[in-house]
């Protein structure tokens, strides 16, 4: 009997010590992120692309610290996206351009080469890196606009 009482001591220690959220888990959640607009320039593969680049850009803001803004509305277009093959090399080019509504906008660009049979994955390389930097920049303007008292 001693044993029951024993265990399920510690089971209702362990139940408590769970249930307590640390600090963190206790903050105010991340802010509501709002895709005014997400344009992909038009080509055969323009669907597919804009898929990458929206969960790209989801993920990218899961991740980005807006500061205390509580509603953040963001559109992005991608002004260039060129393919090249030079050789055994295939060479992506992306710009992408970023605005907070009513406010300032920012700009990514990358170039990234790598193996020709792997086009698909460069791509998808290429505009997660191009949307990380893109958001990073836009959410450090919308954390300065904060501070200024905005």
């Amino acid at each position: 009997m001693h044993r029951v009482t024993k265990w399920a001591a510690l089971v209702a220690l362990g139940i408590g010590v769970l249930a307590a959220a640390p600090p963190e888990a206790q903050a105010r959640p991340g802010p509501k992120i709002e895709w005014v607009r997400v344009d992909v320039p038009e080509g055969q593969d323009a669907a597919r692309r804009a898929k990458i680049f929206k969960q790209a850009l989801a993920q990218a803001a899961r991740h980005a610290s807006f500061g205390k803004a509580r509603t953040v509305a963001l559109s992005v277009r991608i002004t260039e996206l060129t393919v090249e093959r030079h050789d055994d090399v295939l060479r992506i080019n992306c710009t992408a351009m970023g605005r907070i509504k009513g406010g300032p906008g920012a700009r990514s660009k990358i170039s990234y080469g790598g193996d020709p049979d792997r086009r698909d994955e460069l791509e998808r390389q290429v505009l997660t890196m191009v949307a990380n930097g893109l958001v990073a920049r836009l959410a450090q303007i919308v954390r300065g606009q904060a501070e200024q008292g905005r």
